[in-house]
């Protein structure tokens, strides 16, 4: 019973993981694809502050097919015009997604790396932030919200009954709007957790409201539960470090497999989509169990009630929610995947710190401090260095949880050489995109080639495999039954299925 239990789950898991894997990697690509030729044209045909309000309307393009299809029917031609005419509507409002996903990136980017484009006595909250290097973060929720909007307002009367063509437009726009404000509400929900980087001078109410909009309309558009992010990245993932008794904590999966890694993502949907584990966590008690409880039950009651009345954003609430959450999984792989199994829980043993060659030329290269020419730190990093906010620094978090960002330079720069000497996973910037099909794929070389951390050439494709390693007494039984035979010949099913859709040098 057991064995067909775990058998089971396997099957789930390739079921549910793997499309959401080569889904994530399709919206990925085509989020990528409005950052080609045409880019330039459209921000300079369309300027930032005419889009700034006029760019989040454009979703409300997808409430016109079912009368202009409606009106064509009458006219004369019959079915060809109305052919035609729909395809006028589908060019249209594939031109218009672009727009609006070049705009929205162009406000992304203006927060990350062009602060200075924006006022000085720039209030994007409603209040001057009580930080000035946090108004780039709050940038990122006004921008959010003012996106969002028009999105929910839309989803809301368009469903299936509206029309197939309706239903596709709206779809459009949510898929354009998925992939960057996943990005942006990562790094500004997050920042906020730890640092308070939306709290406003004199306006603690004004705060608080922007932190309700975030946690129960944002959030939730992007696939992140209501209360369910702060709960656990706070009360679990930072006191546990990825550790054995984190509920995602990758340790018990053979990061090597792609077969295992569809368990793990199988196991965090139930958790993101459920509160499960997390709800009956000892950590979680009182009002932190209730307020998450309300915020799962809120979701799921408004999915249901939406999906009942034929609303297309219930659909799309729990589908962004299944991407979350196997994104999440694949996260973990990123900042975790490389663990010491002789000490899971220290973050020093268990976090990965990522950066860029551009910095620490001294450090990393064993070159005399101080050395010419070796990269500045500034509060605001070049584009193709360090990222935005300094994310890539997941290890130096991981020490310094409420230490803010513009602090992290000064902290890698005094703490990296004492990581360096401990043992700690370093890894070059430049292999983080492939870093998790690369482990999947079994291409340790490009791993090693990124490593930093100090060893000889000989050690270093073993320690990543050995690195790789499910911790002993901690093992998935359902992995577990994918060692033998018929597990290999899915694994590598599966292996070259992600090879035909993901584009790896």
């Amino acid at each position: 019973m057991k064995k067909t239990a775990g058998f089971t789950a396997v099957c789930a898991g390739v079921l549910v993981s793997f499309p959401l894997l080569i889904l994530i990697e399709l919206i990925g690509r085509y989020d990528r694809f409005s950052y080609g030729r045409h880019a330039p044209l459209i921000r300079k045909v369309v300027p930032w502050r005419t889009a700034t309000y006029l760019a989040p309307l454009l979703p409300l393009f997808a409430l016109l097919p079912p009368y202009v299809s409606h009106h064509a029917a009458s006219w004369p031609g019959g079915e060809v015009l109305r052919g035609l005419v729909s395809a006028l509507l589908v060019v249209t409002a594939l031109g218009l997604a672009e727009v609006y996903s070049v705009c929205l990136h162009r406000e992304a980017y203006i927060a990350a790396f062009e602060p200075w484009s924006l006022p000085a006595d720039y209030a994007p909250l409603g209040a001057q932030p009580q930080r000035f290097a946090d108004r780039r973060l709050q940038h990122l929720a006004r921008v959010q919200l003012l996106y969002c909007v028009p999105l929910i307002s839309t989803a809301c009367v368009v469903g299936p009954r509206t029309g197939l063509l309706s239903s596709a437009v709206i779809l459009l726009f949510l898929v354009k709007y998925l992939a960057p404000a996943w990005v942006d509400f990562e790094a500004y929900f997050h920042w906020d957790m730890h640092c308070q980087v939306l709290g406003l001078r004199g306006r603690q109410w004004l705060s608080s409201v922007w932190r309700l909009l975030s946690d129960w309309v944002m959030g939730p558009m992007i696939g992140s539960l209501p209360r369910f992010y702060a709960t656990e990245h706070l009360m679990i993932h930072h006191p546990e470090n990825a550790g054995p008794d984190d509920i995602h904590s990758p340790l018990p999966y053979d990061r090597s497999r792609v077969l295992e890694f569809c368990i793990f993502g199988l196991k965090t949907c139930f958790i993101l989509l459920t509160s499960g584990n997390l709800a009956f966590h000892r950590r979680c008690r009182g009002s932190r169990r209730a307020l998450l409880v309300l915020g799962v039950a809120a979701f799921w009651a408004s999915a249901a009630y939406l999906i009942a009345t034929d609303r297309f954003l219930g659909y799309w609430l729990v589908g962004a929610a299944l991407y979350r959450a196997v994104n999440t999984a694949k996260a973990q792989y990123v900042w975790h995947g490389l663990s010491d199994l002789r000490n899971p829980r220290h973050p020093k043993a268990s976090t990965i710190l990522w950066l860029p060659q551009e910095h620490l030329v001294a450090a990393l290269d064993r070159e005399p401090t101080g050395t010419k020419g070796a990269a500045h730190f500034t509060e605001v990093p070049a584009l193709g260095t360090d990222w935005a906010f300094y994310d890539n620094y997941h290890l130096i978090h991981h020490l310094y949880p409420r230490a803010h960002f513009t602090a992290y330079p000064e902290l890698l720069r005094r703490t990296v050489p004492g990581l360096l000497d401990w043992g700690c996973v370093v890894m070059r910037l430049n292999v983080y995109e492939t870093f998790v099909f690369d482990c999947w794929t079994g291409n340790f070389e490009r791993i090693a080639q990124g490593l930093v951390t100090p060893m000889g050439d000989d050690l270093r494709l073993s320690f990543i495999r050995e690195r790789m390693a499910p911790l002993p007494g901690h093992r998935s039984y359902s992995a577990s039954l994918c060692e033998g035979r018929f597990g290999q010949a899915a694994n590598s099913a599966l292996v070259r299925g992600l090879r035909l859709v993901v584009q790896i040098q």
